[in-house]
């Protein structure tokens, strides 16, 4: 009887740490960023963010649309192309000082001209809201800032 009382507690201990396991699943959310404009010195896009409060979202809107134009480009624009480079990872390990100041410690709303909210803060999962941002950026004065600090090369060269 100890046994079968014993194997029992165990079976309930295994099953209980499998579920906690495979419960913590990490979530993940994408940033939807969508050209809306641009002139021959700024681009306009309409972003995503995500946080736990309506001053967070934006902050992660704003971000999301730097890291497009950072790192993927934004299809129909003239920024087709990633300003830096497609591969984020190894970018942001060679620069890891610059990318720090301009995307952890707010450098880059130095390019914002404008961070407008479309909508009103929802709920999207948990205790994480979402709001929708149109975004307009300082393209040149971007593009000038990481060629001073050597992350891309002026063009031409």
């Amino acid at each position: 009887m100890q046994i079968d009382c014993e194997m029992k507690k165990n079976w309930i201990i295994i099953l209980f740490l499998s579920v906690s396991v495979l419960g913590c699943k990490p979530t993940y959310y994408t940033h939807q960023v969508n050209y809306l404009e641009e002139t021959a010195q700024t681009i306009s896009l309409r972003c995503v963010g995500y946080g736990n409060d309506r001053f967070m979202a934006i902050n992660n809107a704003e971000q999301a649309a730097f890291k497009e134009l950072l790192f993927r480009g934004v299809p129909l624009s003239q920024q087709k192309d990633a300003l830096v480079s497609t591969n984020e990872s190894e970018s942001l390990r060679k620069n890891n000082s610059y990318f720090n100041e301009l995307l952890s410690k707010g450098r880059y709303k130095t390019f914002i001209i404008s961070s407008t909210p479309v909508s009103d803060i929802s709920h999207y999962k948990g205790s994480l809201k979402q709001i929708t941002v149109d975004v307009k950026i300082n393209l040149y004065g971007l593009r000038k800032d990481l060629e001073q600090n050597n992350i891309i090369r002026p063009f031409g060269y």
